[in-house]
């Protein structure tokens, strides 16, 4: 479709690629990625391109500059990286076999429920706040052999690999101040990187995390020693909720009851802003933890709610970009693969921005299909065959089987 051309041109432009080749290369991959049926494997992109699978092979090896790719890509739809952007990180398992693919290890895997043996890539993605729009920035992929251990005296960890991952992103986000995760990464090391650098992890805690109130009281009288600082353990079985601030009903779930408080962890040595957030329906709770103390606690469930974007990247890479269908078993091949998938999506965000006819992943990747399929027809008749692409019938056809909006 010549919308992406347009969006890979302007692109190419901004992030330098010299090379021609590589440049026509691209155009041409990513048009195949939203025009084609069956698996995005390199047999089935060379059965559609003017390609041959080889130089697929050859060129899935060759290094991209995909953060800035996405930047640029960013900067097309209007979007600049600022404060009224949160990050996201989250990580994906990639069903793959064979033993010599690199990065094979055991990975939990969501759908599951338990550690699988696969591939895993972890994503840092940007939310624009007021669209609420997810935008892929970085992927990498887990290296194998790491140990799951928070701390693991001399050893890296895949807990200092996703820090090491948000520590190289760090001179793009100086203007993004709160990082979003899952309660994987409520860990020492997290936190204390990120206020290292002036940032705030906004996540979630367990059930039954140990946590204290502050004292509040005056300090006795004649009373020697230090003031009174702490007022006891937080019992969650017997939680008196009237020492609670109550913030009332979330906005976007009627049946969820917001409360919220000032906590200290002896775990993690340091204060949270929490926020309780208490199902009406079941009688379970959830508890968010925000190292802004200052935060108020409606934001921090927007933000925590926003964290669930992300795995709309996951699902639509999956399901139209081939996220799952690399044959590579190489290292470079694999991580371009893998941001080729995830910036496929940011592509699509684009051309919907872009076109207001386009209403959903499906129906954009069916008419990709349509509209290559019927050029395919017309290059094959004679040189003065020639059809009105804006004619209402040409149109029907391009549209044929999308989704209709009432």
């Amino acid at each position: 479709m010549k919308s992406i051309t347009k969006i890979l041109e302007s692109i190419i432009a901004r992030i330098n690629v010299k090379n021609k080749w590589q440049a026509e290369f691209l155009i041409e991959l990513f048009g195949l990625l939203f025009s084609i049926q069956g698996r995005v494997n390199y047999s089935n992109l060379a059965r559609f391109s003017k390609y041959n699978e080889v130089t697929f092979r050859r060129n899935f090896k060759k290094s991209i500059d995909w953060l800035n790719f996405n930047i640029a890509l960013m900067q097309i739809a209007g979007l600049s990286i600022s404060e009224q952007m949160i990050a996201v990180i989250d990580c994906s398992f990639i069903s793959k076999a064979g033993k010599l693919t690199y990065g094979l290890d055991k990975f939990w895997s969501g759908i599951a429920n338990r550690n699988k043996k696969g591939l895993e890539i972890s994503l840092l993605s940007l939310i624009d706040i007021e669209s609420e729009k997810a935008w892929s920035l970085d992927v990498k992929q887990t290296p194998p052999n790491l140990s799951a251990k928070e701390e693991e005296q001399g050893k890296f960890t895949r807990v200092d690999f996703y820090i090491a991952q948000i520590k190289s992103l760090l001179s793009k986000l100086s203007k993004v101040t709160y990082f979003v995760g899952d309660g994987y990464y409520a860990k020492k090391k997290v936190f204390n990187e990120l206020r290292s650098y002036h940032k705030h992890l906004i996540t979630k805690l367990r059930p039954d995390a140990n946590l204290r109130y502050f004292y509040k009281g005056d300090h006795p009288k004649g009373k020697r020693g230090p003031k009174t600082k702490y007022d006891g353990k937080v019992f969650w079985k017997k939680l008196d909720l009237r020492r609670w601030q109550s913030i009332g009903i979330d906005y976007k779930y009627s049946h969820l009851r917001i409360y919220t408080l000032i906590l200290n962890s002896p775990y993690f040595k340091r204060d949270f802003r929490i926020v309780l957030l208490k199902n009406m329906r079941t009688n379970k709770y959830v508890l968010l933890a925000c190292t802004d103390l200052n935060l108020d606690a409606r934001t921090i469930v927007k933000y925590y709610q926003l964290r669930f974007k992300i795995e709309f990247l996951f699902r639509d890479a999956k399901q139209f970009t081939g996220l799952n269908h690399c044959q590579a078993r190489d290292e470079a091949a694999l991580n371009f693969h893998f941001n080729m998938s995830l910036s496929a999506i940011n592509i699509f965000q684009l051309a919907m921005k872009k076109d207001s006819t386009i209403h959903s992943m499906n129906s954009f990747v069916r008419k990709s299909y349509n509209t290559r399929f019927v050029n395919r027809i017309f290059s094959q008749l004679s040189s003065k065959a020639e059809f009105n692409i804006n004619h209402p019938k040409v149109i029907a056809l391009l549209n044929f089987g999308c989704l209709k909006r009432a």
